[in-house]
């Protein structure tokens, strides 16, 4: 072990001769993970040789043959007398001094426990902006889209192109099955739910949360499915009405799901003893249990926290539909609204809380930093730029129904039954409310609109300023080195994806913009002391177009 802590650049020939050798192979280990390739400089070869090092002294400190022989406590061996004992157990003390290193790294993780919930927040509230945007789309700007997209072909001034399909075929869905659902009175389904036991509609409103998260990841792929078959020369009319059939009755089957739920929502809230709401607030506490013990890597809380932005948003919508519904039956009296505050209170803590708890213990647990959440931030903001680009493939809220689940057909359609079932449209009061209400409604999605998309090119530019002090060799090689010793080499911070909402994600190679931070200020004071060398090599940036 003494050769091995004594290892210099002189040896390095006989090392690369010693093939087989357990050293050798240890030492070209050590050069791959670091990023060294066979034509390297002096620098870079010292640079091995300390990790090498490095690595020797951690294993040789865990070689001893008894725990104790680390602080030289050999006295304590020595069996006292009965007195002797009496007094030391009087009389002893001890210094959280011995041990700095243990305490110094407690101390680093309650203070990530308690930003995990500001950290958390920040990423949801930008998220929820997201799935604002796309929901508020689909009823303001997209009649816009479709109306000037008409008139201008009819007018030989525009020409018809494949988002113009798209946005018709979006209209035309949600007007079939704004249709279809005035077959179903809300009123007999609303009895026949309260009508059930406690513990029955507790068992029916957890069958409905599965089913409309398994419902929201398999609709983006009929609407896909669906999108392609029609604007794609050479697919058939015949798939593309199969398609659209099937869309409208997945639309349909959805809408239905979500009106369930709030009509089972509904029924907690007007419940005399309110023990259903009561179960089904304590239904997000049980959600813990099948969280915070599961081993997650940085791709799979990045899809959890997507999910629980469609989640937390979703909610919300339910609940509004639960106060419209309510504040109609007793003719829009205040203080009944002022009634159900604390009730809509609790749901809204509950859910937050739940929130917090759970993101923290998973990142405690697995050791994930509280800047994981910037990556994830930085992901979404990319979706936004992407889908704003000259060559983007998708519609902004079809981006946010891949990345979150979140799919606002169904509860648009379900806005419009409820809102329809509610006001007599007959009445020119209404019709100048309603007026006013779109918009306002169109008001907020511009000004939401311009918030996200000017917070999504902060973000991305705050990521290429990251990028190229990352493109600095030694600072990106002390960043794989505290990361892992077997982090592969990566010449760029990598992003944080996945495919598809609940599809499991492919792994994360290199090192990302949360390795980065956690250690920012140890790198930077490394960088004071280390001269920078002039790269041997050019790097590209994912500069983004």
């Amino acid at each position: 072990m003494e050769e091995v802590l004594t290892i210099n650049l002189s040896v390095h020939t006989d090392m690369e001769m010693n093939f087989r050798s357990d050293e050798g192979v240890r030492f070209r280990k050590v050069r791959a993970n670091i990023g060294i390739d066979e034509e390297s400089s002096e620098l870079e070869e010292s640079d091995v040789a300390d990790r090498f090092r490095e690595e020797a002294q951690e294993e040789s400190l865990d070689i001893s043959s008894y725990p104790w022989e680390e602080h030289g406590d050999g006295e304590c061996l020595d069996v006292p007398s009965f007195w002797d004992y009496i007094w030391g157990e009087l009389t002893r003390g001890y210094s959280l001094d011995n041990d700095e290193l243990r305490y110094t790294e407690k101390q680093k993780k309650i203070s990530a426990f308690l930003r995990i919930p500001i950290e958390l927040e920040k990423f949801l509230f930008y998220g929820t902006l997201q799935c604002l945007e796309a929901f508020c789309h689909l009823s303001t700007f997209l009649p816009i889209r479709l109306l000037t997209s008409v008139v201008g072909s009819l007018l030989y001034s525009r020409k018809w192109t494949a988002s113009n399909t798209c946005d018709f075929l979006k209209a035309f869905i949600v007007t079939v099955c704004s249709c279809l659902m005035t077959l179903i009175d809300t009123s007999v389904m609303y009895h026949q739910v309260r009508g059930q036991g406690v513990i029955k509609l507790y068992i029916f409103y957890n069958m409905l949360e599965v089913a409309d998260k398994l419902f929201s990841s398999f609709g983006q792929d009929i609407f896909d499915a669906l999108f392609w078959s029609s604007t794609h020369s050479s697919s058939s009319y015949v798939r593309m009405f199969v398609h659209l059939f099937i869309a409208v009755i997945y639309t349909w089957l959805h809408t239905i799901l979500v009106l369930l739920q709030a009509t089972t929502l509904n029924v907690a809230f007007n419940s005399h003893t309110q023990a259903l709401l009561a179960i089904m607030m304590s239904n997000n506490f049980v959600e813990l249990k099948g969280s915070v013990f599961k081993k997650f890597a940085k791709a799979n809380l990045f899809q959890m926290s997507c999910s629980d932005v469609r989640e937390r948003f979703h909610i919300f919508t339910l609940l509004a539909v639960v106060v419209v519904r309510n504040m109609m039956a007793v003719n829009w009296k205040f203080e009944h609204f002022v009634e159900m505050l604390p009730d809509l209170a609790l749901v809204t803590i509950a859910e937050v809380i739940v929130d917090w708890l759970k993101h923290a213990f998973i990142t405690k647990f697995n050791e994930i930093p509280a800047e994981v959440y910037q990556d994830f931030t930085i992901t979404i903001a990319f979706d936004v730029v992407r889908s704003r680009g000259e060559k983007a493939f998708s519609d902004y809220s079809d981006q946010v129904s891949r990345r979150m689940g979140f799919i606002p057909i169904p509860l648009t359609i379900l806005l419009i039954r409820v809102i329809t079932q509610t006001f007599d449209f007959t009445v020119t009061s209404v019709q100048l409310f309603f007026c006013l209400t779109w918009l306002l409604l169109l008001s907020v999605k511009i000004v939401n609109g311009i918030v996200v998309l000017e917070k999504a090119c902060e973000h991305v530019k705050h990521y290429r300023e990251l990028q190229e002090k990352a493109d600095c060799e030694i600072f990106r090689k002390r960043v794989l080195m505290m990361k892992s010793k077997s982090a592969p080499n990566s010449p760029r911070i990598s992003l944080i994806d996945f495919s598809d909402v609940l599809h499991q994600p492919a792994s994360n190679k290199g090192f990302t913009v949360s390795d980065l931070m956690s250690h920012w200020d140890e790198l930077n004071r490394s960088l004071e002391t280390t001269p920078i060398p002039e790269p041997r090599r050019t790097k590209s940036l994912a500069l983004f177009k």
